[in-house]
C-alpha cells in the first residue's frame, strides 16, 4: 500500500470513533476499493476519496453540510502529502457529490463510485439502533428515517449494476426487517 495513502488512513482513522471507523468508513473503503477494481477507475484516487469523503462530518462535526466542510479540509489533508492539483481537484469533487441528499452531479466515475460505496457501506450494518441511541429518539422516528435513507440510498444513490447487485440481498433483508418494524 502506498506510503502516503497509510500517512491519510491514520490521520483519518483519528478523527473518527471507533464504531464509525469500524462500521462505516472501513466498509467504504472496501466497497469503493472494489468497484474502481471493476469499473477500472483509478484506484489511488477512489481510495483517497473513500478516506476524506466524511472529513467534514469526522474531524469538523458536520453533519448537515461535511460535503461541502469537508472539501477545503480534504484539499489540505492532500496538499500536506503532495498531492497533484489533478488528484486534489478529482477527491474534493468526491466529496462534495457523495451525498444521496443533495442533487450534486457526479461527473466521474470516481465520484459515482465513492457515492455508490458509501450508501452500500449503509447496508452493512442495521443502522437504526446505532442512530436510535446516538440520537435518543423515539423507536418510531428513528425506523422512518432508517426506511427513507435506505430507499434513497438505494434509489437514488446506488446507481452502478454491479454496486447494486453486490448489495441487493442486504437491501432485501433490511426492507423484510423495516416492513416487519412498521407493521407492529
Amino acid at each position: 500500500m502506498n506510503k502516503k495513502i497509510n500517512k491519510i488512513r491514520k490521520v483519518v482513522k483519528e478523527t473518527c470513533e471507533d464504531g464509525d471507523w469500524k462500521y462505516h468508513m472501513l466498509p467504504v473503503i472496501k466497497y469503493a476499493k472494489k468497484l474502481a477494481k471493476i469499473y477500472k477507475a483509478d484506484e489511488e484516487i477512489v481510495e483517497l476519496a473513500a478516506l476524506l469523503h466524511d472529513i467534514g462530518r469526522t474531524k469538523l462535526h458536520d453533519d448537515k453540510n461535511h460535503h461541502i466542510s469537508g472539501v477545503p479540509e480534504a484539499e489540505k489533508i492532500l496538499k500536506k502529502y503532495s498531492y497533484s492539483e489533478k488528484i486534489i481537484e478529482e477527491v474534493k469533487h468526491c466529496v462534495k457529490s457523495h451525498r444521496g441528499s443533495k442533487d450534486i452531479k457526479r461527473k466521474t466515475m470516481s465520484a459515482k463510485i465513492i457515492a455508490n460505496a458509501d450508501a452500500m457501506a449503509h447496508f452493512d450494518v442495521l443502522p437504526i439502533f446505532f442512530y436510535w441511541r446516538k440520537n435518543k429518539e423515539s423507536f418510531e422516528e428513528i425506523i422512518e428515517w432508517v426506511d427513507e435513507k435506505i430507499e434513497r440510498d438505494w434509489n437514488k444513490k446506488i446507481t452502478l449494476p454491479k454496486a447494486k447487485k453486490i448489495v441487493e440481498k442486504k437491501y432485501k433483508a433490511i426492507r423484510l426487517l423495516l416492513n416487519s418494524l412498521k407493521s407492529c
